[in-house]
């Protein structure tokens, strides 16, 4: 199997896991805001992201255990395989150890960071110890999974994470019937990952069984340097952290819980597209390691190109989508007292962007072997990004934090990573802005302008009427922005599958006016 069908396969699951969360989403969201109220939802929104510090304790080796696997599978290197394996099952042991210390701190820090009155403290620390404990055990069985995406198991990897997402809201719902409030957000979101831990287990057995065999104890030097490996995705894992997982901290520690709420409803058709549109290339970047390592020149150049070309093309799409039809999705899902208003709606759509570039210029670059200069980059934006939102967050409340994430991840992280992505790329500086964001910015301006015609006009329809519109929105974006990334294999199969029809649709390697 090629490397454009397996990155193909991997999209398209990773598309039908997009589309069940996005479904879910609409469903569960207000029958839990309605089980739970929101003043609730919020705090465990609040503490959610303070828990997700504890995962940072496994310094980043699950990040880089499935390129390393990848590597040495192309190598044919079996014992090389099995000691990854044995190797990162004791770095997980111990970085889970370390993350059950930091969980049982949180816990106790958890009341005082988030000003919980008695009864609401009884309510929300033990679910997120429930949470946390789970959490501690399915770690270590995560580097079966690893070994199965190094393996590029595609088809199993997507069939288990469907599995999860159909489990996660069977629990959620029927715990949430029971009356049993946030333990079933708690059981919801931790159960499904501890039982494909387990499946993954007997997967490797059927399809690797000599890898499970013939084990060594892992040695310490070995145990060493897995860690090292790591320490770049680590670092800057902590940097995503502080971006990503501080905005309703912030706004909690204020004493605003209702703010949480509305920023993360107004967030999260945002949050979710974005995702979205990162799925053909995060699926191919075991690809982009394996031709790093086959054809490291003018062809490598040409793939990174095209690749960072379709992260833009997309978030593009996204980001109009989002100024289109978030307003009128939000009211109409959730209701108009969860809409955080025009300003951060403006504000989260240019932040869609602004992820998207960083994403790509940090995987690229990591990929490529710029992990430590990349994660250093990312500590900094995130230490700047939680100043700012304090600072700001005071004055403009939920603006002032969207637009503390725009400044440091769109100005200051994208200043700090230019560098070492021209280093691990071997591109000029200038490249990147002649290449890549100058023939995408004079494609984006006339579907922005669209996307607010359409937004003013719109209004607030029924929910079916606005995702109509939004569906319609995307899909325009992607095909008008097609130029910028038809040359890359997993897109290319996947627009011939769903553009099909048309009859004006362009052949492989054709630029449409």
């Amino acid at each position: 199997m090629s490397r454009t069908i397996r990155a193909t396969i991997a999209a398209l699951f990773g598309y039908s896991r997009f589309a069940i969360a996005i479904v879910v989403g609409l469903a569960l969201v207000p029958f839990t805001l309605r089980q739970v109220g929101p003043q609730m939802y919020g705090y465990w929104l609040a503490s959610g992201e303070l828990l997700a510090y504890a995962s940072l304790t496994e310094f980043g080796v699950l990040v880089t255990l499935p390129w390393l696997i990848a590597q040495a599978d192309g190598q044919a290197d079996r014992n090389r395989m099995r000691e990854l394996l044995t190797t990162g099952g004791a770095a997980a042991l111990m970085s889970a150890s370390a993350a059950l210390v930091v969980s049982l701190v949180l816990w106790f820090v958890l009341p005082v960071v988030l000003h919980l009155a008695p009864v609401q403290r009884s309510a929300v620390t033990g679910p997120v110890l429930v949470m946390a404990l789970l959490g501690v055990v399915a770690h270590p069985l995560r580097v079966f999974t690893c070994t199965l995406t190094g393996l590029q198991d595609v088809r199993f990897i997507g069939v288990s994470d469907l599995c999860v997402m159909a489990l996660n809201p069977i629990i959620t719902v029927v715990m949430l019937l029971n009356g049993d409030g946030l333990y079933a957000l708690a059981f919801g979101n931790a159960v499904p990952p501890l039982i494909v831990g387990f499946v993954s287990l007997l997967r490797v057995g059927s399809i690797a069984p000599d890898l499970l065999r013939s084990w060594h104890r892992p040695r310490w030097p070995a145990i060493r340097q897995l860690f090292t490996e790591g320490t770049g995705s680590w670092i800057g894992g902590w940097g995503w952290r502080l971006f990503s997982a501080s905005d309703g901290l912030v706004l909690a520690s204020m004493g605003r819980p209702t703010a949480v709420a509305a920023l993360a409803f107004t967030n999260k058709l945002a949050q979710a597209l974005t995702q979205l549109s990162w799925v053909p290339c995060d699926s191919g970047l075991p690809g982009l390691a394996h031709l790093a390592g086959e054809h490291p020149g003018p062809r490598l150049r040409q793939a990174i190109v095209v690749m960072v070309r379709v992260y833009l093309a997309l978030a593009g799409s996204v980001a109009c989508v989002i100024i289109a039809v978030n307003p009128a999705f939000v009211r109409g899902w959730v209701g108009l007292n969860f809409f955080a208003g025009d300003k951060a709606n403006f504000i989260i759509a240019m932040l869609v962007v602004a992820m998207t570039f960083g994403h790509a210029l940090a995987v690229v670059s990591s990929v490529l072997g710029q992990r430590i200069q990349l994660g250093v980059a990312t500590l900094l934006s995130g230490i700047i990004h939680v100043a700012l939102a304090f600072g700001l967050g005071l004055r403009f409340g939920i603006v002032g934090v969207l637009f503390a994430g725009l400044l440091s991840h769109g100005l200051v992280f994208a200043l700090l990573a230019w560098r070492p992505f021209a280093k691990a790329t071997g591109m000029p500086e200038t490249a990147v802005l002649s290449e890549i964001l100058r023939p995408w910015l004079w494609r984006l301006a006339p579907l922005v302008a669209m996307a607010l015609v359409i937004q003013k006009l719109l209004g607030t329809p029924r929910l079916p009427v606005t995702i109509a519109v939004g569906a319609l929105m995307g899909l325009f974006g992607v095909w008008y922005m097609r130029p910028l990334y038809l040359e890359f294999g997993p897109v290319r199969t996947l627009y011939d599958r769903f553009f099909k029809w048309l009859p004006f649709r362009d052949a492989p390697g054709e630029e449409a006016a």
